[in-house]
């Protein structure tokens, strides 16, 4: 049986790290050379030498954090070596330019998933079945509870919340990227025929996908927020970052609510301070964890990113999968 200093890839200083190709996957702190499997800030670290992504994913971190990076991009499906080890990225459904990781060496492969979904998401690659011998998987919400409704149901909800307190500015709280990309997606095609505005940062973002070939529905850049409470009618989309502290302050004939599958638990609901809460992520319910790994075919699975715990009880006694532990 191997030790955990055999893996090709294993956990150092509590990061993903392939020895033989000194290579790091989304480091948390600053490396030689990191691949990074989408432009989300809790992936991506300021400081490395050298950075490898997909181009979708390398033109949205420059416009996030500016062009004095070195990033070498690749096509999905392009494979590239570094040591002896063939490397290839996979798209994952996340968000734009996401990715999964494979990695072949001496006829042995090894998966990252990345953060993934398996829903249909018009503003971006579907996520692609990718066989393999070792899969490591992010498991976020990596509990039977966690089943997500489509995507069309949760946003004919948003347009019935809106259309039904005309007299109210509905503010929605969603990701800068990627969600409120994919919630525009899914807006555009309700009912719902109002003003649309967004946040800068939003806003930003908005404008990289089309620049990339996403249609995104237009929204009006919101620039003063003393007129939120004028907009009676319209939806406002804005960052979670703004729900506390003073940016509502004062503000009138308001609603509020905040897209994310944290919100499928009544509990966390009830205590969000939201008005409302709509149960819709970027990442795989209990179901599609499952059936990725099932049909990745990997007898071989380590899981990070969440709680594992039920994920590899089931797979152990009922599909007869053996789920491996790194080191820490």
């Amino acid at each position: 049986m191997r030790t955990k200093q055999e893996y090709l890839i294993r956990y150092k200083d509590g990061n993903l790290y392939c020895e033989l190709a000194d290579i790091w996957i989304d480091p948390s702190k600053p490396v030689k050379k990191a691949l990074i499997t989408h432009a989300h800030f809790d992936h991506f670290t300021f400081g490395c030498e050298e950075y490898i992504s997909t181009k979708e994913t390398a033109i949205l971190l420059k416009e996030r954090v500016g062009d004095n990076i070195k990033i070498k991009t690749f096509e999905y499906a392009e494979e590239f070596k570094i040591n002896g080890i063939n490397i290839s990225f996979h798209p994952s459904g996340h968000i734009l330019g996401s990715s999964q990781i494979r990695f072949i060496f001496a006829e042995e492969k090894w998966l990252i998933s990345g953060d993934f979904k398996l829903q249909k998401d018009q503003t971006c690659k579907q996520y692609e079945i990718v066989k393999t011998d070792y899969l490591i998987s992010e498991c976020t919400f990596g509990l039977p509870i966690f089943k997500w409704d489509e995507s069309n149901k949760i946003a004919n909800d948003i347009s019935k919340w809106i259309t039904n307190t005309p007299e109210k500015t509905s503010l929605l709280f969603c990701y800068s990227l990627g969600k409120a990309q994919r919630l525009l997606n899914e807006i555009s095609q309700t009912n719902f025929k109002g003003n649309i505005y967004s946040h800068a940062s939003i806003h930003k973002m908005n404008k990289s996908y089309r620049e990339l070939g996403i249609d995104i529905k237009d929204t009006i850049k919101i620039e003063n927020k003393k007129k939120i409470d004028e907009l009676k009618g319209s939806l406002i989309l804005l960052p979670p970052s703004l729900s506390k502290g003073s940016y509502l302050k004062n503000l009138k004939n308001i609603q509020t609510a905040f897209a994310s599958g944290w919100m499928s638990i009544r509990a966390l609901r009830k205590r969000s301070g939201y008005d409302k809460g709509f149960a819709i992520s970027d990442h795989a319910d209990w179901d599609g964890i499952l059936e990725v790994v099932k049909k990745s075919e990997a007898k071989n699975v380590f899981f990070h990113h969440g709680d594992s715990e039920a994920l590899s009880k089931y797979l152990v006694e009922k599909e007869s999968i053996n789920v491996l532990l790194f080191g820490k």
